[in-house]
């Protein structure tokens, strides 16, 4: 039985679609879905396993923050305190100092600022003030000269206005580009803020800083190259790599296929090296690199407090690169990072110097888009197909196990090669296909069963029914040939005591239900199916809408059975009619049986599905059945019904009936008992003298088949129905003697 249209569509459409979407997702990273699952799950690697630091940390990184303030007061400080801060650090032994915030704004205490301030006075101490403020020393000038002194990289910050009028930093390093031009590819930034131009000019490095950010946001790149205004510049952690190393010039590697297409080549910055170095560090495609966060001991942070106060706490900065940053104001000053510790950007930049430096790099290969849209189309195709093959159960398990391979292999890629690769979207969908292909299964699942029980609730046994629901294609919609035996019962003589009750409806269905729930309980138990009432009659099949072995057996079984309980009946409708003070008219049966090829299906409208069972078995066991009174015995079987069940039953040949599609004729008999009563000497004396009848019939002898019917009267279990039914033929063909070539068949016309 196939489903409802609609349901049929969107079982197949529903679990490809999730799959197309998946794919879409992947190729196209919508409203960045993808990029947010696979960030996820390489923030979770990153906590599982943080970089290491081989050698011990080779920065150390100052922060000016709520320490500092208390001490020393909030950020931005005087230059003579920065000076002193810097002093601190160059004595320390710093290899290279980088200051990770731009020094944009004059120092309001500086000489001369302070002139600025207050030379408009016009009081008799403003000469003297004046001259004051002229002896003071130029902090400024003192903070410029030490940045000349120092391997010092100052900063300016993409994302940010300026303040006063804008122009472009001062760049300190050239950086080319090899293969094609980066600024293609490379971020680019409308706004900035630099570092005032003296402080710029004095410093041997000048880079951006982290780019301005929504606060709490987290960072997972690092730009290590920017465009701003149509030129290129490198960051601070470039710049102070540089420095540190002594190198003069960068080269940003830029991969562009030939072609314009290679498999596994996403075009854009492939590196970045630092000239003259052995610093390469890979890149993403638009200049940044992929950040790996170290564990607490990769981590080397001291307040400036510290520093500034010479405190024998404060960690070495002998031979180290020394990051100087601020976080003084709040919460703005911090960014989530991966391993789920806020961080300051100097300490990102801190982390980052580090990273490249140990050469321990976070890539994605460039085939990794394509395993991971195989791994989608693939998985999802091998998916759907469990789902369909085999139970929720199974195919979840067979999903899990897809997932479960996706994620080893992400993790194994990392754990050994530092790859990234997402196994997060394959497996979403994955589960995704699975779990709608499930539902619609379900659906499909709930909407066989409601079919299955419209149509076979009552009709099959309990066994048969759960038979039915565990295999509904079973059922064929739209029709087909099998084997079949057919039953047709009825009442004899029912309709002379249903006129009692016409006046009484409860007591007309009373009796039909005392008739037919035995019958039908008959038939249920020998896995027969009851295909429909009408009237006083019973129909019940054999051997569909499954098959059962031995079904004519059964059936012939089943009529036996019937003729037995009718006893009950009758003694109801004894005591009934006694209590009504009518005359009892006991009630017999008629049954019909008959084997052969039947169509099966639908038999009603195609919206109105309707099982049924329709054919010449069916037809012919009805006709045995409203012609059983004229024999006299209660059971009729055709034909094909006594070819398949042999001699196993009491059988006697009382007809051959001809029709247009058998004009030759066809054999009945009648069933008078089970294989113990085929047994007895009396049936097999009454079976031969029945030959006896038929012998002489047929060949037109009537006196000898008069002459056999009066013997077999004389013999126990005589028919005397059917003698009466003969000798009245016989008197017929006496009169209006048959043809030639009559064989002896009655014509019974169409059935």
């Amino acid at each position: 039985m196939n489903s409802t249209p609609v349901v049929s569509r969107l079982s197949a459409i529903l679990p490809g679609l999730v799959l197309v979407v998946g794919l879409v997702l992947s190729i196209y990273d919508l409203q960045g879905f993808s990029t947010g699952l696979q960030n996820q799950v390489f923030d979770i690697y990153q906590r599982i396993e943080p970089r290491a630091a081989a050698n011990g940390p080779r920065t150390v990184y100052v922060d000016i923050g709520a320490e500092s303030a208390r001490e020393f007061g909030a950020w931005p400080w005087p230059d003579k305190r920065l000076d002193q801060l810097i002093a601190a650090v160059k004595e320390g032994g710093a290899s290279a100092i980088l200051l990770d915030m731009p020094l944009s704004e004059e120092d309001r205490t500086s000489r001369s600022e302070l002139v600025k301030l207050w030379g408009r006075l016009n009081t008799p101490t403003a000469a003297e003030l004046q001259m004051g403020l002229a002896d003071l020393p130029d902090y400024t000038q003192t903070l410029t000269t030490l940045l000349a002194e120092t391997p010092s990289v100052v900063s300016f910050e993409p994302g940010k206005s300026s303040i006063g009028a804008t122009r472009l930093p001062s760049p300190k390093a050239a950086l080319a580009s090899e293969g094609s031009d980066a600024r293609h590819y490379a971020g680019s930034y409308n706004t900035w803020r630099t570092s005032l131009g003296g402080m710029e000019a004095a410093a041997r490095g000048n880079g951006a800083t982290l780019p301005a950010r929504i606060s709490g946001t987290t960072v997972r790149e690092l730009p290590l190259i920017i465009k701003l205004n149509g030129q290129l510049f490198p960051s601070n952690v470039l710049e102070t790599l540089r420095v540190y190393r002594g190198a003069t010039s960068f080269h940003a590697n830029v991969a562009e296929p030939e072609s314009g297409f290679a498999l596994g080549m996403e075009p854009g910055i492939d590196r970045i090296t630092i000239d003259g170095t052995d610093l390469v560090t890979p890149t993403r495609p638009d200049g940044t690199f992929t950040l790996y966060f170290g564990g607490p001991a990769t981590r080397v942070e001291v307040s400036a407090t510290k520093i500034l106060n010479h405190d024998d706490s404060a960690p070495s900065l002998g031979g180290k690169i020394v990051v100087i940053g601020v976080s003084a104001n709040g919460k703005d000053r911090y960014y989530d990072t991966p391993i789920g510790v806020e961080m300051s950007s100097g300490a990102i930049a801190a982390n980052a110097i580090d990273q490249i430096l140990q050469g321990s790099f976070l890539t994605t290969p460039g085939w990794a888009s394509l395993a991971e849209q195989l791994f989608i189309f693939i998985g999802g195709i091998l998916v759907i197909f469990a789902v369909g093959r085999f139970r929720f159960r199974f195919s979840f398990l067979f999903t899990a196990v897809l997932v479960a391979a996706a994620a080893y292999g992400s993790w194994y890629a990392f754990d050994t090669y530092r790859w990234l690769i997402d196994p997060a979207l394959g497996s979403v969908t994955l589960i995704a296909a699975n779990l709608t292909g499930a539902l619609m299964h379900r659906l499909q699942s709930e909407e066989h069963t409601r079919f299955v029980d419209g149509q076979f609730a009552k009709r099959l046994s309990s066994s048969g029914l759960a038979r039915m629901h565990a295999h509904p294609n079973l059922i064929n919609e739209e029709g087909e040939l099998r084997p079949v035996t057919s039953l047709v019962v009825g009442l004899r003589g029912f309709n002379i005591i249903s006129d009692r009750y016409l006046e009484d409806p409860k007591a007309y269905a009373d009796i039909l239900n005392r008739f037919f729930s035995p019958m039908t309980k008959i038939v249920l138990d020998r896995n027969g199916m009851v295909d429909r009432t009408v009237s006083d009659t019973m129909f019940a099949v054999w051997n569909a809408p499954f098959d059962v072995s031995d079904h004519a057996s059964r059936a012939c079984d089943a009529a036996l059975r019937m003729v037995e309980n009718l006893e009950a009946l009758n003694e109801f409708l004894e005591t009934d009619a006694l209590r009504q003070h009518l005359s009892h008219v006991p009630l017999s049966l008629s049954i019909g049986i008959d084997s052969g090829m039947a169509i099966t299906g639908n038999m009603g409208a195609i919206l109105r599905f309707d099982y049924g069972v329709l054919g010449e078995p069916v037809s012919f066991a009805a006709y045995l059945q409203r012609n059983a009174r004229n024999y006299g015995p209660a059971i009729i079987v055709g034909e094909s019904t006594q070819r398949i069940i042999g001699d196993r039953y009491a059988l006697l040949e009382i007809d051959l009936v001809s029709t247009p599609r058998h004009p030759e004729g066809r054999r009945i008999f009648a069933l008078l008992g089970d294989p113990i009563m085929r047994a007895n000497p009396k049936f097999r004396a009454l079976q031969e003298a029945h030959a006896l009848i038929f012998s002489a019939y047929r060949n037109k002898r009537w006196a000898d088949a008069r002459a056999a019917i009066a013997e077999c009267r004389k013999l126990n279990g005589a028919i005397s129905t059917l003698y009466d039914f003969y000798e009245a033929r016989i008197a017929q063909y006496e009169t209006n003697p048959p043809g030639e070539h009559w064989n002896g068949s009655w014509f019974a016309g169409r059935i």
